[in-house]
């Protein structure tokens, strides 16, 4: 699901397909937005690997040297990476809230039942 949030943020940040985003090209647009992407999930805590077959590369190796490389526009893909990380976060805050209150609604009901 995380993923999912994510590519999806870059994508339309991009203005990109998901098939662009995996692609083999090495256009400065494509890597900026292979960059924002491998930065946010890095700081969702996943692993290179597991990035590395979200953006189809070959291996942890490239995903490590794309999350390190100061590029010309690191400065704008780490802005990006933390927005859609605060997007995905705040998301994801209202959707437990919702199901506490879902939740507490429930045993409220219960109670009465008892």
């Amino acid at each position: 699901m995380t993923e999912h949030h994510v590519v999806n943020s870059i994508c339309n940040q991009f203005n990109l397909t998901h098939n662009e985003l995996r692609s083999q090209s090495r256009k400065t647009h494509l890597v900026d937005a292979r960059q924002s992407c491998a930065l946010a999930l890095r700081k969702l805590g996943k692993t290179y690997k597991y990035i590395a077959n979200i953006v189809n590369r070959k291996d942890h190796t490239t995903i490590m040297h794309l999350v390190k490389r100061r590029s010309h526009n690191w400065r704008n893909n780490e802005r990006i990476a933390h927005e859609t990380v605060k997007a995905y976060e705040d998301m994801a805050s209202s959707k437990i809230k919702t199901y506490k209150v879902n939740v507490e609604e429930f045993l409220e009901m219960v109670q009465q039942i008892n």
